[in-house]
């Protein structure tokens, strides 16, 4: 029987899940072996210390892993570690290492959509950013309006317009800041002491810079699961200004109820194949004239949409086609990956 080795966190929790019970328990476990059984997959529950304390890795099998948004992301960092290095040893990590980065890491998302070349992935144009003094050197270029993101964060939060210089260092300050008291003391007596010395930047804080998007009225959150599409319209309410994000899943339409432009697949489609990856979240908008990826993840997402859609649209032969009927969150998870592999 084939084997897939699914790495859980310290709290035996694997992936997210909404409406999960016990809370923020993620995916039930019980369910994807069963449904990964009735496939003829056998899966292994490992924790990430048991997999690396073992004698030897598993080399033939494929590993799926959580990931964690733990405070400060201390135990993500260590999961990262796990990854890469599974990934180094030859084992087969699904999915591959980079796309892990990218999780709940907007300068690494940035870097990635750019590594894809493409123009229709390119139209939100990015600069990173590791400390406040790289924004100075920039400063007099840059064209207002334009957005701020922190690093982290999710449901809009961490997002700024800024329309000045005087705004955007006032939200630089805010979103890089890194001073801590006693090494700061430390380096203003290094500076003391040795003659040209350089301080370290009290700002050093990662973050992206974009250019605004003006007058868009909604975006879509699309789940892909390798055949399956999940659908949603996100309306921009009065009292989030230009965020369509966190809004409220009340507030939303889903499948069939949510208006598409044009093209709006077509552009879908285009975006997933850039990427070796059972499942993505999207966020994408459309100005009237052309379609714009404005964000990316590609594990620990949110599933809400799914038990709050009465469907889904299936991809097959390119052809993409409304599917009326529920599918728990497990299903639709352990066929994007047996699927992919196979």
């Amino acid at each position: 029987m084939r084997k897939i080795i699914a790495l859980i966190d310290y709290k035996n929790k694997f992936g997210s899940k909404h409406f999960d019970k016990p809370y923020r328990s993620g995916l039930d476990k019980d369910l994807l072996s069963e449904l990964f059984k009735k496939n003829s997959w056998e899966i292994e529950f490992k924790q990430f210390t048991e997999v690396l304390n073992n004698n030897g890795l598993d080399k033939e099998s494929f590993y799926i892993y959580t990931s964690s948004e733990d405070e400060n992301y201390l135990y993500k960092s260590f999961i990262e570690d796990v990854v890469l290095y599974l990934e180094i040893a030859g084992c087969k990590v699904i999915p591959s290492y980079k796309y892990f980065r990218a999780n709940n890491n907007k300068v690494f998302m940035e870097l990635l959509r750019n590594s894809t070349a493409d123009p229709k992935l390119l139209t939100i144009r990015s600069m990173v950013f590791g400390t406040k003094e790289e924004v100075l050197e920039i400063m007099k270029s840059i064209k207002f309006p334009v957005i701020l993101k922190t690093a982290e964060g999710a449901g809009g939060t961490g997002v700024f317009k800024v329309s000045n210089e005087s705004e955007l260092l006032k939200v630089v300050n805010k979103i890089s800041s890194s001073k801590k008291l006693l090494s700061d003391l430390k380096e203003m007596g290094r500076a003391i002491k040795h003659k040209g010395y350089i301080k370290e930047s009290r700002y050093r804080n990662k973050f992206i810079m974009q250019n605004m998007l003006e007058g868009l009225k909604n975006d879509w959150k699309v789940y892909f699961f390798y055949d399956k599409l999940y659908v949603f319209y996100r309306p921009i309410l009065k009292d989030r200004d230009f965020i369509a994000s966190g809004g409220g899943y009340d507030n939303y339409l889903y499948d069939e109820a949510a208006p598409k432009p044009d093209g709006f697949f077509e552009f879908i489609k285009e975006v997933i194949k850039h990427f070796d990856v059972p499942h993505a979240s999207l966020d994408i908008a459309f100005d009237g004239k052309n379609f714009h990826l404005i964000e990316m993840q590609f594990l620990y997402f949110g599933t809400a949409g799914i038990p709050y859609s009465k469907g889904y649209y299936s991809i097959k032969n390119n052809k993409v086609e409304f599917i009326q009927g529920k599918l728990s969150i497990e299903e639709v998870y352990a066929n994007s990956i047996m699927k992919f592999i196979e």
